[in-house]
């Protein structure tokens, strides 16, 4: 079971890594345009900064989503590395997890609803009039790509506590 989790872990990895390229080229272009556009040739350009903030969530999302995978998201190490013992120290990785489940969970709680509002009266951009579906997804898949993050990140937690703080496992 643990080598599918694995393919599939390289292959999501493989598509954040790729939204994350294409996104941030796509803001860093359209940016770079807008000021240019606006500053040097004097052209209203409409539609542009709804494009790149629509990119601008993507490459958000998406990175969360490769924090949450690499377990850097929220990262203060102090008490961590005081630590001396390595019971203490799975026990400090088993509380972090279970924060960072329960967080996780309202974080979808949060993108659900925010989905059933948009359901319920659906909004588009002022200029383009694309949904803003479009950019709340990345807020969805970033919220249950974390949840699923912080789960693994929980039971492997358990288990290092289980086996009395033994060695960490790191992340391939």
């Amino acid at each position: 079971m643990g080598y599918w989790f694995g393919k599939l872990d390289r292959a999501l990895m493989w598509a954040m890594q790729a939204i994350i390229i294409v996104a941030n080229l796509v803001v860093t272009g359209l940016v770079l345009f807008l000021v240019l556009a606006r500053f040097v040739l004097g052209w209203s350009v409409v539609g542009v900064l709804e494009l790149a903030t629509l990119a601008a969530m993507w490459l958000y999302m998406c990175g969360a989503v490769v924090a949450a995978r690499n377990k850097e998201h929220l990262v203060v190490d102090f008490l961590s590395l005081s630590l001396t013992t390595p019971r203490a120290r799975a026990m400090h990785e088993l509380a972090v997890s279970l924060i960072m489940v329960i967080l996780s969970l309202f974080f979808i709680k949060l993108a659900h609803d925010m989905v059933g509002w948009s359901i319920k009266r659906p909004q588009t951009t002022a200029a383009l009039g694309l949904p803003l579906m479009m950019s709340q997804s990345a807020i969805v898949l970033a919220s249950v790509l974390c949840a699923a993050y912080a789960l693994r990140d929980l039971v492997i937690a358990a288990k290092r506590l289980n086996r009395g703080g033994g060695s960490s496992s790191t992340v391939a």
